[in-house]
């Protein structure tokens, strides 16, 4: 691998290491994962941008057949090294988001491993306004409605949770309203978490924004 520290292999970086690491970051916004090392870091980058110039090759080998540099070269490589990555990145991200790839395999009798390592990703990365019991590890049980204004951590490490309205639980289970109370829940106090699906024709947005509505039964 050249040494990126020398000027005379900076396009060398910016040509093998850029459109990979473009369409990595784009990914992630749509999924987390485990935090690579720099090495490990680099080998993807490099990986996926070899597969996506396989996969643009016809163009690389246009835009090299242009001898003159003029704007109109300058513009194209440009495409090639950032735009194309990005829309690499969203198609890559949609994958993950709608398990594309994963699915089409499964209907043709492989299984592939999950796309999204971490259920906490997975549960949260595409949770709709859903109705919550948290359970701590000291036992201690915050119930909570999940909504546009709550928050969960796509960080692997700090897994914290802010739920945007509570309850408290009486001896029978029924939830009592706080109002509009929130709660954040840090990291590594959490046992298990519950969900209800929650239906949003029940109370209209004006309604939703002030007043919390009737949890679920217990």
């Amino acid at each position: 691998m050249p040494d990126i520290k020398s000027i005379d292999n900076v396009h060398l970086v910016l040509v093998f290491l850029v459109p990979g690491l473009v369409a990595l970051f784009v990914q992630s916004q749509f999924a987390t994962g485990k935090n690579p090392t720099p090495t490990a870091a680099v080998l993807s980058y490099l990986t996926v941008s070899i597969i996506y110039y396989a996969l643009v090759i016809f163009l690389v080998d246009y835009v090299l057949s242009i001898k003159e540099l003029g704007f109109g070269k300058v513009l194209v490589w440009f495409c090639i090294i950032f735009v194309g990555p990005v829309v690499l990145g969203l198609l890559l991200g949609v994958n993950i988001q709608f398990n594309v790839l994963r699915n089409f395999l499964r209907r043709v009798g492989l299984n592939p491993v999950h796309t999204i390592p971490f259920a906490w990703d997975w549960k949260f990365g595409g949770m709709t306004e859903e109705w919550v019991l948290v359970t701590l590890k000291n036992g201690t049980r915050f119930a909570g409605f999940c909504g546009e204004n709550s928050f969960m951590s796509s960080d692997p490490i700090e897994r914290d949770i802010y739920v945007q309205w509570i309850f408290d639980i009486d001896d029978k289970n029924i939830w009592h309203p706080r109002g509009e109370n929130g709660i954040l829940i840090t990291a590594g106090e959490i046992s298990t978490i519950e969900f209800w699906p929650y239906n949003s024709q029940e109370i209209s947005d004006e309604q939703k924004a002030h007043h919390p509505v009737s949890p679920p039964v217990q």
